[in-house]
């Protein structure tokens, strides 16, 4: 009795596993195009916009168009007897066909929230091809760096994936001839520098063996015109109306000190302003180095003044020989200084 009820579990365990040398039914039941594994999957994108960048949240808005290529040699059909060479279904009559038929699954490996889907158009050649485009809108990851703000360069990464076949089912190849940008395609603080896209593999702890990746890179350059021409060239201006203190020989400390304290205050509001569409990041910027340097200047302007108030107040001419000296040397530090900080970044 024994013997027979160990015959019977392994008949059932058997029978739920698929044959050796076969491929387990995907979602719907339906097996991968018969003939020699991986399946290639073609994959391009058409970016259509990028409405947002949250640079505190390291994330990005894109709106695309994906273009996905496979052959099914199981759809292919008589175009004699179709009167057609290629069949178009879209709407109800696509999301239906999709349901039926083997598919990539293919998704974003890198999203924030769920994705949505606009329309989807299928179009089946004669031999079995296969085009599937679909518009999709999503909000995605990227790691941003900082450290060149405002002239720093960003990779926005957009990375697919196929969830439910690895790559000894299915391989994923970047489709260059429908891969690239609208024309009409502007960002107001951003200049597009080019999009790339190539192949990889990941392994991750949960799984056995590697699926196959698409990363597509958007390479974008911030347009530094509005931090050079509205906070930096203020900051400077600020920052060199305080070396008028070196013209006031003959007034005491309070007054002297007064002028470099409200500059101060004045330059630390700017970096508050400039700093406050960033992450909380523990380096320097540009930017910051720039509202250090000024901040620094100043307070040496109040550092000079103090100095200068110790001396006998009777020695007039020892207070103009140190002030005289100042006027010259403040202002070629700085700008020297500022030179080296801003123009190794110059963004034409």
């Amino acid at each position: 009795m024994k013997k027979l009820l160990l015959i019977l579990s392994a008949g059932i365990l058997m029978s739920a596993l698929p044959a050796w040398g076969q491929v387990a039914p995907g979602p719907g039941g339906v097996t991968p195009p018969p003939g020699e594994l991986p399946v290639p999957v073609s994959v391009g994108i058409y970016l259509v916009d990028i409405t947002n960048i949250d640079e505190t949240r390291n994330t990005f808005d894109a709106e695309l168009e994906v273009e996905v290529r496979w052959a099914d040699p199981r759809l292919a059909f008589d175009p004699g007897e179709a009167g057609s060479d290629r069949q178009i279904l879209v709407g109800a009559e696509a999301e239906s066909f999709l349901k039926e038929i083997w598919t990539a699954q293919i998704g974003l490996a890198n999203p924030v929230g769920q994705p949505s889907f606009g329309r989807k158009k299928i179009t089946v050649h004669a031999d079995g091809r296969i085009d599937l485009a679909v518009s999709v809108a999503a909000t995605s990851r990227a790691i941003l760096d900082f450290h060149q703000f405002p002239f720093d360069q960003q990779v926005l990464p957009l990375t697919l994936e196929s969830f439910a076949w690895n790559r000894d089912v299915l391989v994923l190849v970047p489709d260059e001839s429908r891969t690239g940008l609208a024309p009409e395609f502007n960002m107001t603080e951003w200049n597009i520098e080019g999009l790339t896209g190539h192949a990889k593999e990941t392994l991750r702890p949960r799984d056995k063996t590697a699926f196959s990746n698409l990363v597509y890179e958007f390479r974008i350059q911030r347009r530094s015109g509005y931090f050079l021409w509205k906070i930096f060239l203020t900051v400077i201006i600020i920052t060199t109306l305080t070396f008028v203190v070196f013209f006031m020989s003959g007034e005491g400390l309070g007054r002297r000190a007064g002028i470099s304290s409200s500059g101060i205050l004045t330059v630390i509001a700017y970096q508050f302003v400039t700093t406050s569409s960033l992450p909380r990041v523990s380096y320097l910027t540009v930017a910051d180095q720039v509202m250090t340097l000024s901040i620094i200047t100043i307070a040496a302007t109040m550092a000079v003044s103090i100095v200068v108030d110790r001396r006998d107040l009777k020695d007039l001419a020892a207070r103009q020989r140190i002030d005289r000296t100042c006027r010259v040397v403040f202002p070629l530090v700085y700008l020297t200084l500022l030179g080296v900080l801003i123009g190794r970044h110059w963004v034409f």
